[in-house]
């Protein structure tokens, strides 16, 4: 019966050892995630485009048969849209479903594109040099793992905006607006309480998004256990600083895709493009962007090409200041 006590008492006097060594490991943990250096926001921004325009070579060998790949998926379903397109507006179940079938591989297939750019554009920023590369594509556990990443990436942003938009609904609502009233709303004490807390879940549903998503890239390449998660973790205390990187690093992409758009437009309906009313618009616009496909699709590969530079760079960049060390190395696949 002594010996049975004993055992019990060492059992418990280990389990509450283990318990304080468990809590101090944790305090640890967290105590290093506070302590990492703050993401830098002009040297991660100007280390980025330098990045991108002097490994234009490496960054052009690196990405343009993903991108063509991309490219050739989002082609032949625009091409298969514009030729079954009375069949799909008339909702045949065959054409619609062959459609929802291509639409679904065309995304698929860009997606794991920009997982494929994304790995070896990290890998070589963060020290895994690839010079000399004149294609590339590889598949493996990493590119995987990077693939799975965007698309859980992209069903917990969808996720966040539903449940934004279900939040400023219920506040509407709760505030008696109806939320497809035509007539104006009114500036009321309820009304304006409704409006903050529709752009309160907005924000916060973006400021999840760019947490979970900005490290996203460097984890996954650099760390055994990188991906979402560990993306929330490293934003920690830096989530404006990331912003400004993106805002900095973004806004040149999306500048040359409305421009591109707008040249497009300008050139295919010519001066009446600025007296068409909303509903005319959209309905030539569309056949404008069908007319024009082809070289559409190439103009967006370049800028996918140069907009994946910029952010997987920046991101790779951000990631090793935010840890300190100036030679990350990525496990190999």
């Amino acid at each position: 019966m002594q010996a049975y006590r004993n055992r019990a008492r060492n059992l418990y006097v280990r389990q509450q050892w283990l318990n304080r060594a468990g809590r101090k490991f944790r305090t640890r943990a967290r105590l290093g995630t506070l302590l990492m250096h703050k993401i830098p926001i002009g040297q991660t921004i100007a280390l980025a485009y330098r990045f991108l325009f002097s490994e234009i070579g490496t960054i052009i060998g690196i990405c343009w048969f993903p991108a063509l790949l991309s490219s050739l998926a989002s082609y032949l379903t625009a091409i298969y849209a514009a030729t079954h397109e009375e069949q799909i507006e008339a909702r045949e179940l065959g054409p619609e479903a062959v459609y929802a079938v291509v639409s679904i591989l065309g995304i698929a297939i860009s997606i794991f594109a920009a997982s494929v750019m994304a790995v070896a554009l990290t890998r070589h920023v963060l020290g895994r040099r690839a010079t000399g590369v004149v294609a590339y594509f590889a598949v493996g556990p990493v590119e995987w793992r990077m693939f799975g990443a965007i698309v859980r990436y992209i069903a917990g942003a969808m996720a966040l905006l539903v449940a934004a938009i279900v939040i400023s609904a219920i506040a509407f609502s709760l505030a008696g607006v109806p939320v497809d009233a035509a007539a104006t709303v009114r500036a009321t004490p309820p009304n304006i309480i409704a409006g903050l807390v529709a752009w309160a879940a907005f924000i916060a549903a973006f400021l999840v998004m760019l947490r979970i998503g900005f490290f996203i890239p460097p984890t996954i390449v650099a760390e055994e256990n990188g991906g979402l998660r560990r993306s929330f973790e490293l934003t920690s205390g830096n989530v404006l600083r990331a912003l400004a990187v993106l805002a900095v690093l973004g806004t040149p992409v999306l500048l040359l895709l409305l421009g591109g758009e707008a040249v497009l437009l300008r050139s295919a309906l010519g001066p009446a493009l600025y007296r068409l009313s909303p509903a005319e618009f959209f309905e030539r616009a569309t056949s404008a962007m069908q007319q024009k496909l082809l070289p559409w699709e190439v103009f967006t590969a370049v800028v996918f090409i140069l907009g994946s530079a910029l952010i997987y760079g920046g991101s790779a960049i951000a990631y090793r200041a935010r840890l300190g060390e100036d030679e990350v190395r990525p496990p190999r696949a």
